[in-house]
């Protein structure tokens, strides 16, 4: 029983830090990966504290419109 909580709250931690980057404009998979490295909880906090990044766009389409000879 006690390894079912221990399972759920570790899960939600990682869903916190999840939902925290993205709320953020930053990559959450790097956060959860360095989260295995560093306390969830510490990540959590430095998230928290952080600006909100600019969104940035996925797919930059730059297409020139073409100038008419006239």
């Amino acid at each position: 029983m006690e390894v079912l909580i221990f399972i759920i709250v570790v899960g939600a931690l990682y869903f916190g830090i999840y939902k925290l980057a993205k709320s953020k404009n930053r990559e959450p998979f790097n956060w959860i990966l360095l989260s295995l490295l560093i306390s969830p909880l510490i990540l959590i906090i430095i998230l928290a504290c952080m600006q909100k990044l600019p969104k940035q766009r996925k797919h930059l389409s730059t297409k020139r419109k073409k100038r008419s000879k006239s």
